[in-house]
């Protein structure tokens, strides 16, 4: 018996050197399985995830791990958050509503310093086994025809995303986005109307804050109706055509 309560000490010695840190995200998850409380699951399909994060003011959550490759966040608040990563590291996050940045993979714990609810959309990129090779240059593509109304915040090999911002009752000219889905974030309330080739101008409307998944679309006019314009954020995923 005592050979055998030695043996363990033995083994047990090095397991609890091991920083706390370290131990908690060899047990970290997926976000939404293991604190499904602070994040709402939007879009799931092959080349994406998308969800929902949110804190009440001072919350926290909980060791995580974001998966590989990585993802765009999108603010819909103000962020103050401080973050704890499996090694240690920490971090002070402070974003403004509106806000769109590139995350590399991590695993990590959050604290909201603010007193004020906090949220952000999150738009996870999915590799394939096989990447396709890059589309050729779309000779409407808005961000150079447009430079003014579309400007690129991030781009890598995965995605490219893009800022839309429409002042009041601006017409947008023709224009064509790459062809490839893309994933749209709404900034503000929008009431707009789009055209196609068949000079048929159709109504849109969308919520502040909403999500919303696009294929890809032929070329068209956009033309703001409220009066207010609008903005959003366009992350366009280069692999899903």
């Amino acid at each position: 018996m005592q050979k055998s309560f030695r043996s363990l000490t033995s083994w047990a010695v090095p397991v609890l050197a091991i920083p706390a840190m370290a131990l908690l995200a060899l047990a970290a998850g997926d976000p939404l399985a293991i604190d499904p409380s602070h994040y709402n699951l939007e879009i799931q399909n092959q080349w994406t995830r998308v969800f929902r994060e949110h804190m009440e003011a001072k919350g926290k959550l909980i060791m995580h791990q974001h998966p590989l490759p990585g993802a765009i966040v999108v603010y819909l608040t103000n962020q103050d958050v401080q973050q704890t990563f499996s090694d240690g590291k920490v971090i002070h996050r402070d974003h403004k509503y509106g806000d769109a940045a590139w995350f590399d993979a991590s695993a990590h714990e959050s604290i909201n310093l603010a007193n004020a609810w906090y949220e952000c959309m999150q738009i996870e990129a999915k590799k394939p086994a096989t990447m396709l090779p890059p589309l050729p240059a779309e000779k409407l593509d808005p961000v150079t025809t447009q430079p003014k109304i579309f400007h690129v915040e991030f781009e890598n090999d995965l995605v490219r995303v893009v800022r839309v911002k429409v002042g009041p009752k601006q017409t947008v000219p023709t224009y064509k986005n790459p062809a490839t889905s893309a994933v749209l974030v709404y900034l503000t309330d929008q009431d707009m109307q789009k055209s196609g080739a068949d000079g048929v101008w159709h109504d849109e409307h969308h919520k502040m804050r909403s999500v919303q998944w696009v294929t890809k679309e032929d070329a068209h006019q956009d033309r703001d109706t409220s009066g207010k314009g609008y903005e959003l954020i366009r992350v366009e995923l280069k692999q899903a055509r």
